[in-house]
């Protein structure tokens, strides 16, 4: 059921009042003239797949991705999609308003139409495009103007998981398969017009996906890392994109005082269970201004960990990770308009107890895939609010800038030199005042 107020706001807003965040002419990550393209090769996933990561992670990526059996039904789904991301422009363009505004708002309404929970657009910059395809082919940027697709992956669900345990992976595939159908629909409906378009999904996407979800307003630049924080769903989305040429009317980023929140929150560095999330401050990586996640720690956990299927252990914790319900709506508010209360918002969050397990909501059953056959787990992370907090040095993280990363076409392993990492972590510039 629609609250009154958004029965009230027209279609292409949504059920949820981003109108009200406030727009910005620059993101409030500060990003520099210097990023440097890189290959999907350099994916840390495929990476992990390649051998880069080692034998173990190498295995459990190429044999064991579909850990459980609900997971693997949906990422077939998703790949049943593979072959129309892309296809046939009509040849004449239709009649279509040539305000760029109405344009905009039309495609947002339809996105709603399809269930979309939120859409922004921007153009694309060159850097958000990947510089190679998984062959090693360079990739052109071909498309001006991207529209960034947000799915939920479910508050319900998540709030009876631990975020690492066996129904992880199906709440992110779950959202992929939802915004690829939308993405995959949009696309094909835009080339209908005669207009040149693409989905860009999860299994399959020349761009960068964080950059644009930046971009067009869909979020702020979070400590969880690379990773966009949204003011209403919190880190609990995945983003689907159609690259298109059709003209739009883009959208502003958003300031909704994430950067300020996070510097004093550092929830999410607590809880991770790989110790991945940096308890520091920002650093300069690639020309973004982060708080850069030790990403081979992180993948390597979500790969091999043997209670779960992956991990969004960071995601399920987040203060803003919430139902939506009025109390929330108001410690919002307060978290936008009265940064002074931000500490105290985030320590509140801990008093209330907020990211324990409702184990009395758990309806799936834990499998996983043992050489093929689909058998009861073993065991499983039951993971309830860390009560003492527990900051680390920040010599304990890596980072592998785009100099370290593979050639876009290496085949076998090229494996990871964490000490170097360490290293280039210490030596790492800080973001300019």
């Amino acid at each position: 059921m629609k609250w009154f107020s958004q029965r009230k706001r027209p279609m292409h807003m949504g059920q949820y009042p981003m109108h009200k965040i406030k727009r910005v002419d620059q993101p409030t990550t500060y990003i520099s003239d210097d990023v440097k393209r890189v290959p999907k090769r350099a994916n840390m996933f495929t990476r992990a797949a390649k051998g880069d990561l080692g034998k173990k992670a190498q295995f459990e990526r190429t044999h064991r991705f579909a850990k459980t059996p609900l997971s693997a039904a949906l990422r077939s789904m998703s790949a049943t999609h593979d072959d129309i991301h892309d296809g046939p422009v009509a040849p004449d363009i239709a009649p279509i308003p040539t305000d760029t505004k109405e344009v905009a708002e039309h495609i947002k309404s339809m996105c709603m139409f399809l269930d979309a929970d939120m859409v922004g657009i921007c153009e694309v910059p060159d850097y958000a495009w990947y510089s190679h395809d998984n062959d090693g082919t360079p990739i052109e940027p071909y498309h001006k103007y991207a529209i960034v697709i947000v799915t939920d992956q479910g508050f319900e669900t998540l709030d009876a998981a631990s975020g690492d345990d066996w129904i992880s992976n199906v709440q992110s595939q779950r959202a992929y398969l939802m915004g690829s159908t939308i993405a995959c629909t949009v696309a094909d409906y835009i080339r209908q017009l005669g207009y040149p378009a693409r989905a860009q999904t999860a299994t399959k996407s020349d761009v960068l996906h964080l950059p644009l979800t930046l971009l067009s307003g869909m979020g702020e630049l979070s400590r969880i890392g690379e990773l966009i924080l949204n003011p209403f769903l919190g880190p609990r989305f995945k983003t689907h994109i159609v690259t298109t040429d059709l003209p739009m009317q883009i959208d502003k980023p958003i300031d909704f005082g994430l950067q300020d929140f996070c510097n004093k929150c550092m929830k999410c560095a607590n809880e991770c269970p790989c110790n991945a999330i940096s308890f520091g401050d920002k650093i300069m990586f690639n020309g973004y201004e982060m708080w850069k996640p030790d990403t081979e720690k992180c993948t390597l956990y979500r790969v091999t960990n043997q209670k779960g299927a992956s991990c969004g252990r960071c995601m399920k914790m987040c203060p803003f990770n919430k139902e939506g319900l009025l109390t929330h709506r108001f410690a919002l508010w307060l978290a936008i308009k009265v940064p002074p209360l931000r500490g105290l918002l985030a320590r509140m969050d801990d008093w209330f107890e907020y990211g324990k397990r409702t184990v009395a909501n758990k309806w799936w059953w834990n499998h996983e895939n043992i050489d093929g056959e689909y058998v009861i787990a073993k065991g499983e992370n039951e993971r309830d609010l860390k009560k003492e907090f527990t900051p680390r040095g920040e010599d304990r993280y890596a980072v592998f800038p785009p100099d370290t990363m593979p050639p876009p076409d290496h085949e076998g392993p090229f494996p990871i030199d964490r000490p170097a990492g360490v290293k280039r972590r210490a030596e790492a510039e800080k973001p300019p005042k």
